[in-house]
């Protein structure tokens, strides 16, 4: 399987209190107005990755405990995005998404364990980490999500 990744790097701020390795997934559906990621809404500005070779630019980092999925969209290559958190053993999974958890699949929501959900809006912006007011915050505690920042 295939999927369109513009960059792979490690993130100090994306998990609160975590260190991740960040994958940020190239193209948007979503084209929030004032996106943070402009640069990543065609999906051109990424290469072609096999799901194996992302597990070996992840799996084995010495200090992360998360690999957080970015964007550009990442739920755009769904079926990529799921088959990568079934591969991904040693990791806890966290996503940033402007899609709303309501409309995220099962199947995939029960492979996250942290999720940053709703489109950005300009007009809401924050300049923080989670990056407009109307944004929500979810973390999985022990099987149940619960909502951190409604």
């Amino acid at each position: 399987m295939i999927g369109k990744i513009a960059k792979i790097a490690t993130s100090f701020i994306d998990v609160p209190d975590e260190i991740a390795v960040a994958i940020y997934f190239a193209g948007c559906s979503i084209r929030c107005k004032g996106c943070q990621n402009p640069e990543l809404l065609d999906s051109k500005s990424g290469k072609e990755m096999t799901i194996e070779e992302v597990l070996a630019k992840t799996s084995n980092h010495p200090l992360a405990k998360y690999v957080v999925f970015l964007g550009g969209e990442p739920t755009d290559q769904m079926d990529f995005l799921i088959e990568l958190c079934r591969k991904l053993k040693n990791l806890k999974k966290a996503m940033y998404t402007g899609r709303e958890f309501e409309n995220l699949p099962l199947s995939l929501t029960t492979l996250l364990d942290y999720v940053v959900c709703g489109p950005y809006r300009i007009d809401l912006s924050t300049g923080g980490r989670i990056a407009s007011s109307n944004q929500r915050e979810f973390r999985k505690e022990n099987g149940i999500w619960n909502c951190l920042r409604a």
